[in-house]
């Protein structure tokens, strides 16, 4: 495993971090096994992003046989439909997850997509009085929309987390790089996107036969490559790639058995096979020319 820095809080995070979140089919002890893996396998950083109580109780059992400050873990903080992202509601999220999990602290508390659950200010300064009361150690933002981008900006925040993969445009990839400019530690959500997972949505129409005779690029730019590399799978160049962005702290993965975490975590010492980055390119240009095209047309 490989470390990076968080922004600039002075901590190092392994590069690939687990999300913690709620699977019924998981038991305390499948969750304990699940979060061994991951430290057997060098990842110290968490994130729970949910709170049943098998979670709560594997999770509880495995951080307490670690040093807490060898830790770094995060809590989403989310809104219900029977429970806004208030100010008071704040407190007793975080309250209850301390007194639950003993970890002491949450190195990084994380409000959840400011475009989809709006807060009221109270919610924020809620959050820097705990901040201010060790309780937490940095706050961050999640989400990809238009308030989003207004809260990462603010100054407020010391993380993001946000979208980031091999199909990111430049929306995405400035986003990223504004937060490096302002010291702010990013998280990459969805390395893997559900549109490449789809083998049809993933590549792109074939062209015409007479094009593809008098045009010898014709056939460059879809995502084929993704089920073509020789001992990679897609996920594997996925994860591979989003690791080969230097302005991001840590991409953020899910497993549900350790076999996925070992596997995962594995790739954090693997270099993409040659020529994919620039197949990843062209696969990239191609859609974005391609979603003009369809644009023009309607």
């Amino acid at each position: 495993m490989r470390y990076r820095p968080f922004g600039s809080s002075g901590t190092a995070v392994s590069a690939i971090s687990l999300r913690l979140e709620d699977q019924s089919r998981l038991r305390a002890g499948d969750w304990r096994k699940l979060i061994y893996a991951a430290l057997e396998n060098g990842i110290n950083s968490f994130e729970f992003d949910g709170v049943s109580p098998a979670l709560i109780e594997g999770a509880t059992e495995a951080f307490s046989t670690v040093e807490r400050r060898l830790l770094f873990i995060g809590w989403r903080l989310r809104a219900s439909s029977d429970r806004a992202l208030k100010a008071q509601a704040i407190h007793d999220m975080i309250d209850q997850a301390l007194d639950r999990t003993g970890l002491g602290h949450l190195d990084l508390a994380t409000l959840d997509d400011p475009d989809a659950n709006a807060f009221p200010s109270e919610t924020l300064e809620q959050l820097k009085a705990m901040r201010d009361a060790r309780l937490i150690r940095l706050l961050g933002v999640s989400g990809g929309g238009e308030k989003f981008d207004a809260y990462a900006a603010s100054g407020q925040f010391e993380a993001m987390s946000t979208p980031f993969n091999l199909a990111s445009g430049w929306v995405e990839r400035n986003r990223v790089r504004a937060a490096m400019s302002r010291e702010m530690a990013v998280i990459a959500l969805d390395y893997w996107p559900h549109s490449l997972r789809e083998e049809r949505k993933a590549f792109l129409p074939k062209p015409s036969l007479w094009r593809r005779r008098t045009d010898p690029l014709a056939d460059v730019g879809g995502y084929d490559f993704l089920h073509n590399t020789p001992n990679w799978s897609p996920q594997q160049i996925c994860l591979a790639y989003a690791l080969t962005e230097p302005s991001l702290a840590t991409v953020q993965i899910t497993a549900s058995t350790p076999a996925e975490v070992e596997a995962q975590a594995a790739i954090a010492e693997r270099d993409l096979p040659t020529g994919c980055a620039a197949q990843i390119e062209m696969a990239r240009f191609s859609a974005q020319e391609a979603e003009k095209n369809a644009k023009r047309r309607a």
